[in-house]
């Protein structure tokens, strides 16, 4: 009973501590949370989506990557001039930036509602469609449900077949269960997304040229990670846990649409990412920008502005 005592009274004092830290770090984050949106919302049965749109012309949905970091900044070089001759709708996706972050285990199907619904309810019209990453994934999906929807669809930097194939596991399951604990999970939260590990992240995974990870766009990632606290625990968990993963074979090889797939030249497994999709469909049109990684949106805007126009 002793040992049991003493255990209760370290773990008390362990979370104690935890919680102490994480007010401090949200004592540091008044700023960002008070932050004033230019924006609309879109009221989505699941959450309540950020947008901004911008000109005027042939509808086109720019929708960022899937990270806990990530929102619509990713696009901030190339929007006005796309809006030269399109109406932009440019949304953060719920779980990031300005939308809700609600403490769920997020899935490719609620990612694909919710791009349906938008363009649905929001753009009102067939759309073209410019995705990053992961969130091409979602794109597809929604694209096989109802192909009415979109017309052109642009896949910067699309995740591998095989990754999107990798499922849930009882050790993804845990650490979910680990992430849904209310001071633990939050702790575990501001030590992914310190100002550190956020640009090493930028640094390392997404620029070729680190230099090119200005401090602007370090603060716009740190600010999209923590505009609700540690609310984005769970995107986060969801992600490490592949909850988002889904086998988009069939969906690749059905679509009627045009298709383009822009990589960064740099990126890692580029050609065998390329590869695997154009076996799926060779009615793919594959491009590259130079030295990039997986923002050449953010890293070399003219040059993945050329390649748009181009299409």
């Amino acid at each position: 009973m002793g040992k049991i005592k003493s255990l209760i009274k370290t773990s008390a004092l362990a979370t104690g501590i935890l919680h102490c830290a994480n007010k401090l770090v949200e004592s540091n984050l008044t700023a960002i949370i008070n932050t004033k949106s230019n924006g609309k919302y879109y009221h989505w049965s699941h959450g309540t989506v950020y947008y901004r749109v911008i000109g005027q012309g042939k509808p086109l949905l720019l929708i960022h990557d899937l990270t806990a970091f990530s929102s619509s900044y990713e696009w901030t070089q190339v929007i006005d001039q796309l809006a030269s001759n399109h109406t932009v709708y440019v949304p953060d996706l719920i779980g990031c930036g300005k939308s809700d972050k609600p403490g769920i285990v997020y899935t490719n199907y609620f990612f694909v509602q919710m791009i349906q619904g938008f363009v649905k309810n929001v753009i009102g019209e067939k759309t073209d469609v410019i995705a990053n990453g992961l969130s091409s994934s979602f794109v597809l999906m929604a694209n096989t449900a109802e192909k009415d929807l979109f017309g052109d669809i642009i896949m910067i930097n699309p995740k591998s077949i095989k990754y999107l194939k990798a499922t849930p596991d009882q050790k993804s399951k845990f650490l979910v269960k680990l992430f849904q604990l209310p001071v633990i999970g939050k702790s575990l939260y501001y030590l992914a997304a310190s100002k550190n590990n956020i640009d090493y992240y930028l640094t390392e995974t997404c620029f070729y040229s680190p230099f090119k990870a200005t401090p602007a766009i370090l603060k716009a990632y740190y600010t999209a990670a923590h505009t609700s606290l540690g609310n984005g625990k769970m995107l986060f968990a969801s992600l490490l846990g592949n909850y988002l993963n889904i086998d988009i074979s069939r969906a690749l090889e059905k679509a009627e649409n045009r298709i383009f797939l822009i990589s960064g030249e740099q990126m890692e497994n580029r050609q065998t990412i390329e590869s695997a999709y154009l076996k799926l469909n060779k009615n793919i049109i594959s491009l590259s920008v130079p030295k990039t990684k997986s923002l050449p949106q953010l890293e070399e805007p003219e040059q993945t502005l050329y390649l748009l126009r181009s299409i």
